[in-house]
């Protein structure tokens, strides 16, 4: 395998049905799909002109665009990329069967997590349209994440009824290939449509992405539709308290705790996705310890935000941390978070931190008083 290559590219796709754009993979920049090509060519949403180029370039052992930001570039850091934590078995066939597909339902979301965006939350979009950018140098949350693409499409064509999902539903039945299916959003349990598709692909294996940003009762009516698919629920949490309430603003601990304990009461598998910042870092260890001998967690870096990179932190946090996980390095979770942990930070991203920082904790009226002191410091907020 050469130090570009990335299975990944080869047997996966993240489909953002509202934007109609496609990711391969869920960090490489995406492409606009063409839906008067896809009519003339069924079968082929997995194997666009890009996509054949992105691969021969891996394959020739050059650097294909798509993965220069996400993976390439993170990597240059000296952090641990999302490509570096990719299984290195080697694919020679540039039409490789597409084996997973992710589906990015709509970005109705109540939450405005720190790390996220409006190109995937309702919630960011509507503190962006209110309150407007946040006043960081080469960085507007309004287009991050690709969204000058996704802005270009009209609000009507975003659902489930538009044109694109159809030619997606007719993809799927084209493609026996694919084994698993991951639903997003936004947040999919939002999405009124979610059970009309569980019955288009429940010949799969199906896993719902989900930060369980809905109310009780609607998920309680939700898990009684669906405790005889299949379904496996990946859920997206990595502290715990009151720091989980600022990470996740919008979400409830003990209300969270309240949901993932019906889901597991109704067999379902549960897996945690913890995206990694600094700002996690103060409470990662303790949500690690709480659900590491349950369940499953999987390391997520950012990657879209460099000063929410977990190397952007004070000596002493990061001393601490590092202290703190040095007796768990034979876990790859740990190790990652070391090998990132221990480069260096630039001061544009410590000043571009704070101003982040402060910015979202006075849209949301949160106190910055969960962090430590000598963290808050550092950042010259006291």
């Amino acid at each position: 395998m050469n130090d570009v290559y990335c299975s990944t590219k080869f047997t996966s796709l993240q489909v953002h049905i509202q934007s109609r754009l496609l990711y391969n993979c869920c960090k490489a920049y995406p492409e606009r799909i063409n839906l008067d090509w896809l009519e003339q060519n069924p079968g082929k949403l997995f194997h666009t002109p890009t996509m054949i180029q992105d691969r021969t370039e891996m394959l020739e052992g050059k650097k294909c665009k798509s993965c220069d930001y996400g993976c390439y570039q993170y990597e240059a850091q000296g952090l641990v990329s999302a490509r570096a934590r990719t299984s290195s078995i080697q694919i020679d066939n540039i039409f490789q069967p597409l084996k997973k597909l992710q589906i990015s339902l709509s970005t109705d979301c109540n939450l405005t997590c720190a790390y996220c965006s409006s190109e995937w939350s309702t919630a960011w979009h509507q503190d962006i349209r209110k309150n407007g950018e946040y006043g960081i140098d080469g960085y507007r949350n309004e287009t991050d994440n690709w969204a000058s693409l996704w802005n270009k499409i009209k609000q009507k064509d975003r659902s489930t009824n538009s044109r694109f999902f159809q030619l997606l539903l007719n993809e799927i039945k084209l493609s026996p290939s694919i084994e698993q299916i991951a639903l997003l959003g936004g947040e999919p349990l939002l999405h009124n449509g979610l059970m009309d598709l569980l019955e288009i692909i429940k010949d799969k294996k199906i896993i719902i992405t989900s930060g369980l940003g809905v109310n009780t009762n609607r998920l309680t009516k939700i898990i009684d539709k669906i405790k005889d698919y299949d379904i496996n629920f990946h859920i997206s949490a990595e502290t715990t308290g009151h720091l989980f309430e600022f990470i996740r603003h919008g979400s409830n601990w003990i209300d969270f705790q309240h949901k993932t304990s019906l889901l597991k009461e109704a067999g379902f598998n549960i897996q945690y996705i913890s995206t990694i910042t600094n700002i996690t870092s103060f409470g990662l260890l303790k949500f690690y310890d709480m659900y590491s001998d349950e369940h499953n967690i999987s390391y997520n870096p950012v990657t879209d935000r460099n000063f929410l990179q977990p190397n952007v932190l004070d000596d002493q946090s990061k001393q601490k941390l590092i202290e703190s996980i040095k007796d768990r390095l034979d876990i790859p979770f740990f190790r990652q978070l070391n090998d990132s942990v221990n480069v260096a930070y630039t001061d544009q991203q410590r000043q571009d931190l704070k101003k982040f920082l402060v910015e979202f904790s006075r849209r949301r009226n949160l106190s910055l008083d969960i962090f430590p002191e000598h963290f808050l410091n550092w950042l010259e907020i006291i």
